[in-house]
Formats: structure tokens, C-alpha cells, sequence
């Protein structure tokens, strides 16, 4: 049988292991061949006997001996089947697309969506070409914002919501171990060759582990039991199920789940010793959201709460800090990492203060930490990041003497970037230690994790595959563009509909556009044929008023229909940005694919979210959407999206600083005296 057009074969899913030279085995066009007839020859079919494959075909494509293409979508016909491949074939032409998916119903193309999982998307900047001359001479005097102070619109923006004041109380777990008779991993009956084995069992704080004996320090087994269903299928007999498989057999057994599509089949000494098994599962099994995540603590009043520890997390767009806690906490310092260099004094004013009409009419406006011809994707502007570190200290209202510093990066820094960064840290503000780490890795720690798939969409993608603790380098992608690139095309949607928004400054309301009306669409033909045929269900606006004192306002109120899901598309199909690099759903496939075969399962299954970006309604939908797209059948990803990713990286951050691994990792001002560069072989971005 041929494998289906939206799910690929587990066979190839296992077959691919860890070798680099078959990671793209599912996409690659000459994989497909073998197993898939062109698009042109079922295109000619149906185009020569179109009338009788509406009554013959039923979720199915027949092609001449090469296999049958099986469907899931069972509402589809055979019409709409022919007119999508007729359009997936014409890519010569961007119009006749756009034209055939508007002509299409809004239901069909539901079913469509997990069909076509390559559907073609028409480049976004196409549309740009097509504003008239009068709006170009309407739009060559645009309203001027210089004497605007953005202020309340960045206390807005840079908003720190409090931690809630009374934390949750979590689940109550009933911990429970014993020794119980065990089959092999994978069999569900005794034989005289796969026979029972007397194994050592803990359920423990969500958690199930099994020993070879009670001297074993190592376990055999690790298996999460949240998310599961506990059931009695008979007094006797208890099943635990994760959703994707059930054992209902035998008299006085478990049926646990492994999470690895097969029951590790354990039995009870009696039906009240199962009975108190059960009882005790069934309390691990409980999905309490709030565990798995870090909920940041109010930050404490009391000053014995309160470490000799300070966290800065340095980003492309943001900083935040704060002084570490003894529990996680929301950082106290929010602020943009802008800065107006004055043109003749050379004084540097950071935060709120750069973008002031006054400050900004006599300095130049820029973001030193994000990317330019200046500053390579390996390196900082270390001049202005001393003087960044300088405004952050003096919002804390500390000494920097007095602490050591835990310090979060956007970028994989080289060498000589990090020297440097040390002799400022240590030479300049002469802090006590220093540990450098990347965001995406502080990331993981915000979801009390150590393995998983991190996918960090703030102004770049990072996707960072980690098992425990250790990066998959083949895994990792790093793409420039990200939440920057989605202000860009705004930016012209909004021009097409005369309102200009030029400089930096005014990208800021570009970006309150972007939170509050903005959305990733669940399928992006779909909801464009939708929006066709009814622009105005989704023509939204924003109020802009409230953030200007003067009547001058340039525009009271902004609108948009198609640029509410045209600008943020090109996450997923880069095509509709001009882009040639995969999407985001393929890189996170891609960091899925190159761990071992035997964990693939766990790693889908964890895939967490951070960075502002991924905020955007929809995104979750579609991202667990798209991978499922990609995964076999038995497979069943999950992407888990803290309410506070927005800030992931600073309470990873205020994680580590806490933990043990803090204490190993940091530099001291003594090691760095005596060792100088060599000390830097502790720090792995």
C-alpha cells in the first residue's frame, strides 16, 4: 500500500534513525516519486474522465498501477479533489491560484486542508505592486509624527502583568512502590519465553519509574502518567491509557501506557492490591497545567528572600532584569533595548527616555543588540552593551559589586565576543561571577523540563532540540527572521490602506496593530477565500487615540481584513515572504527527526513555546496542526504554550540561577584573573 498524502509511513519515520543524509526523506521530491504519481498525469486523468470519477472515486485516487492516494477527509468529493490538483499544478501562474481557491466553498477546503498539506501560496508582496498613483502622490506626505512622545504607548507595550498573589495549590499525589511482576516492554501475554519478572515500581510525583531491584540506583523506565486515563475494566483489572493506545486484557493487571504506542503490562499479588494501584494512578494522571510550567512569585517584600543574584536577559528588541528570588518571578526591569545616540556629544540615552521628541530630534535612534551590517549574527555592539548594562543596574538601584550576574543572550556569541563581554562585566562593573547562556536553553527550564523541542519566535526562530540538558546540533535551525520580518509587511498593508508608518518609532504602533488584531489562520487559502467573499467579518480595528495627548493625532483609528493573517503566513510558508528556507512546522520536524528513533515519540510530544511571537492567536493550533501533517499516524504531537513564554527566557533564567548547575557553570572574577580565556570552555550557547 502506498503511504497517505498527508501522513507519512511510520516505516519511514523509523527507518530514517539518526543519519543526517536521510532527514529530509519525507520532502524530498525524489522520495516522493517512488510513491506518488505526478501531479500532471492525475491531472490529465481526471481532466479526460472527470464525469465519471465523481461517481467512482470516494476519498480515493486510483492511478494507473502505482497505488491508491487514501484521504482522511471523508466529506470531500472527487470535484473538489480535481480542481485542487488542477491548481497545485499551475504554478506558472500566481493569478489562475487565486482564483480557483476564491471560486472554492469555505467547507470544502477544511476538508482540503489536510489533503494539500503544499498547497501553493501566492507571495505576499505581489499585492504590494498593485497601489495606484494617487495613493502614491496621497501617501508622499504623510502625517508627521516628530513631535510625538511614544511613552504611553510603550507603557503599554512593556506592560508587566502581576504574578497571581495566591499560587496554585498543584495536584495532590498519592506516591506509591512495591514490587510487581512485569512482561517485557511490548508483550501483553505470558509465554514460556517472554515470562513475568519481578520488578521494583514507584509512581512518584507524576511520574512512573521501575528498578531492577531496590539496590538499583538507575531506572529501567521513566514514564509520565499526566495526561493519562486510569479505568477499571473489570474489579480486578486497571488500565492506564495517554490517549493513543488501551489494553483491556487479563485478570489482577495494570495496563500502563509507556508513551511509546505499547502497554508495559505489569501484575498485582491480589484485586485490593490493583485496586490501590489504580487509586493511587489515578491522582498522577491529573493534567495540572500549572505544573507544567514555572508560575513566576510575586516578587517578595521581604529582603531575606532576596539573592546576591541579578538577571539580565538581552534581546533583539527587549531587556528585562531583575534581582533573583528564592522562587521564579516576572522581571522588575521591562524596558526596549533602544538607544538615541546624540550626533555631537555622543551621549547614549536608553529605554523610554531614547524615543522622547526632544532626545530624538538631536541623536540617532538605533537597536544595538539587534543584527545590522554592523554586528554579524556571532557578535554584539559591546560599546553599547556596556552602556545598556549601566542603564539596567541603575533601574535596579544596586551595585553591581555586590552580585554575580546570570546573563541571557539571544545569540550564539563567538569567543572573542565573550571575552570581551567578561572584561567589561568584570573589569568595568567588577561583579563577583558571571554565566552566560543562550535564551532558547533558559526556555526549557521555564517548563520544569530538561528535554524537549524549543521553538523561540521573538524578532529571529530558534528552533533548539535538547535531550536532557545536551543539544542535538544536527537539529538546531536559526533563522533571521521572525517577528521584525512580520512588522515589514504590516507595515505595507497598512500603507495600502494610507497610513504610512516610516521610522522606528512608529513601528511601535505597527506593533500594538500587530498584538491586538493580528493572527496566524488555521489554513491560509481557507480563510483568504473566506476573507474574499466577506472582507468584512474580518475587517478589525484598533484605536490609536488614547496614546496621543495633543489633537494632532495622525490616525484615530487603524483597519485591516486581509493583513490580519497575510503578514504573519510566511511562518509557515516562507514562499508568501519571498523566502526560501522551511517554514517553522518543518524546521520543528526536522529537530524532531534528528534525535534517536527511540525518544522521537517523547520529543513530538514536547515541544515548547517562547518569545513574544508566539502569542499571536492560532499559532498553536496550526503549528500542532502543521507537525501532525508530518508525523505518522501514531503520533500525536503536543505543543505546550506557557501564559508567560512572553517572558520565558528570564524565569528559565531565574531557574538556573537558583539550581546547583548555576554554581558550576559561572566564571568568577578569580578564575578569570588566573585562567583568562580558558575559562570560557565551561559555557556551551
Amino acid at each position: 500500500m502506498m503511504a497517505s498524502s498527508n501522513k507519512v509511513d511510520i516505516k519511514n519515520w523509523n527507518s530514517s534513525g539518526g543519519n543526517n543524509n536521510n532527514n529530509d526523506s519525507l520532502t524530498s521530491p525524489a522520495k516522493v516519486k517512488k510513491f506518488l504519481p505526478s501531479v500532471k498525469a492525475l491531472r490529465n486523468q481526471f481532466e479526460a474522465g472527470k464525469s465519471n470519477s465523481r461517481s467512482e472515486t470516494n476519498g480515493n485516487i486510483n492511478s494507473n498501477g502505482n497505488g491508491t492516494l487514501s484521504h482522511r477527509s471523508s466529506g470531500s468529493t472527487s470535484s473538489l479533489v480535481s480542481s485542487s490538483l488542477e491548481k497545485t499544478s499551475s504554478t506558472n501562474s500566481l493569478n489562475s491560484v487565486s482564483d480557483s481557491v476564491e471560486n472554492l466553498l469555505a467547507p470544502a477546503f477544511e476538508n482540503l486542508q489536510q489533503m494539500e498539506p503544499e498547497e501553493p501560496v501566492e507571495p505576499i508582496y505581489n499585492q504590494f505592486k498593485k497601489v495606484d498613483e494617487e495613493l502614491r502622490e496621497l501617501m508622499s506626505k504623510p502625517p508627521s509624527t516628530t513631535g510625538w512622545n511614544p511613552r504611553p504607548l510603550l507603557k503599554r507595550l512593556y506592560y508587566i502583568p502581576e504574578a497571581p498573589k495566591i499560587q496554585s495549590q498543584g495536584t495532590t499525589y498519592i506516591n506509591i512502590e512495591g514490587f510487581l511482576e512485569k512482561l517485557p516492554s511490548g508483550r501483553k501475554k505470558a509465554t514460556f519465553w517472554n515470562a513475568w519478572k519481578r520488578r521494583y515500581f514507584v509512581a512518584k510525583d507524576g511520574v512512573l519509574y521501575y528498578y531492577q531491584s531496590t539496590q538499583t540506583e538507575k531506572p529501567s523506565m521513566k514514564m509520565p502518567l499526566m495526561g493519562g486515563k486510569v479505568e477499571c475494566m473489570e474489579p480486578s483489572m486497571v488500565g492506564i491509557d495517554d490517549g493513543q493506545s488501551r489494553d483491556s486484557k487479563a485478570s489482577a493487571v495494570l495496563g500502563i501506557d509507556d508513551g511509546k504506542g505499547h502497554y508495559v503490562v505489569v501484575r498485582c499479588s491480589s484485586r485490593q492490591e490493583a485496586e490501590r494501584w489504580r487509586r493511587a494512578l489515578e491522582t498522577h494522571t491529573v493534567e495540572d497545567f500549572t505544573s507544567q510550567y514555572v508560575q513566576p512569585w510575586p516578587m517578595p517584600t521581604n529582603p531575606a528572600l532576596l539573592r546576591d543574584t541579578l538577571v539580565i536577559d538581552l534581546g533583539s528588541a527587549s531587556v528585562r532584569a531583575g534581582v533573583l528570588a528564592s522562587q521564579a518571578t516576572l522581571p522588575q526591569v521591562f524596558l526596549p533595548s533602544v538607544v538615541a545616540t546624540e550626533r555631537e556629544s555622543r551621549r547614549q540615552v536608553w529605554g523610554f527616555d531614547a524615543l522622547a521628541p526632544d532626545v530624538r530630534a538631536a541623536s540617532t535612534v538605533s537597536f544595538p543588540i539587534r543584527p545590522s551590517h554592523k554586528i554579524t549574527k556571532y557578535s554584539v555592539d559591546l560599546s553599547a552593551v556596556s552602556s545598556l548594562l549601566q542603564k539596567t543596574f541603575a533601574e535596579l538601584k544596586v551595585d553591581p559589586k555586590n552580585y554575580h550576574i546570570q546573563l541571557s543572550v539571544p545569540r550564539v556569541l563567538n569567543t572573542n565576543t565573550q571575552t570581551e563581554l567578561l572584561r567589561v562585566l568584570f573589569d568595568k562593573f567588577g561583579v563577583r561571577s558571571v554565566n552566560l547562556t543562550h535564551q532558547s536553553i533558559l526556555a526549557l527550564y521555564a517548563y520544569n523540563a530538561t528535554s524537549g523541542i524549543v521553538v523561540d519566535v521573538g524578532e529571529r526562530m530558534d528552533i533548539v532540540p535538547v535531550i536532557d540538558g545536551y543539544i542535538v546540533d544536527g537539529g538546531v535551525s536559526r533563522v533571521p527572521y521572525g517577528g521584525y520580518r512580520i512588522l515589514d509587511h504590516l507595515r505595507q498593508f497598512l500603507y495600502m490602506r494610507n497610513v504610512s508608518l516610516i521610522n522606528e518609532v512608529e513601528s511601535y504602533i505597527i506593533r500594538q496593530v500587530l498584538e491586538n488584531i493580528c493572527y496566524c489562520a488555521h489554513h491560509y487559502n481557507t480563510e483568504r477565500a473566506r476573507c474574499t467573499n466577506n472582507p468584512d467579518l474580518y475587517e478589525k480595528e484598533v484605536t490609536l487615540s488614547e496614546y496621543f495627548h495633543t489633537n494632532d493625532c495622525p490616525y484615530q483609528t487603524i483597519s485591516l481584513d486581509f493583513g490580519r493573517f497575510q503578514a504573519t503566513e510566511g511562518l509557515f510558508n516562507p514562499d508568501a515572504w519571498g523566502l526560501d528556507h522551511p517554514g517553522l512546522h518543518k524546521l520543528v520536524h526536522k529537530a524532531i527527526m534528528e534525535c534517536s528513533m527511540d525518544i522521537r515519540k517523547e520529543m513530538s510530544r514536547s515541544i515548547f513555546l517562547a518569545g513574544g511571537v508566539t502569542q499571536l492567536p492560532g499559532l498553536v493550533d496550526r503549528l500542532t496542526t502543521e507537525i501532525d501533517n508530518l508525523t505518522p499516524p501514531a503520533i500525536r504531537p503536543k505543543v505546550h504554550a506557557s501564559p508567560y513564554r512572553y517572558h520565558a527566557a528570564y524565569i528559565g533564567a531565574c531557574v538556573l540561577a537558583e539550581s546547583p548547575a548555576f554554581v558550576q557553570s559561572r566564571i568568577s572574577r578569580e578564575d578569570w584573573n588566573k585562567q583568562g580565556n580558558a575559562v570560557l570552555r565551561k559555557w556551551s550557547l
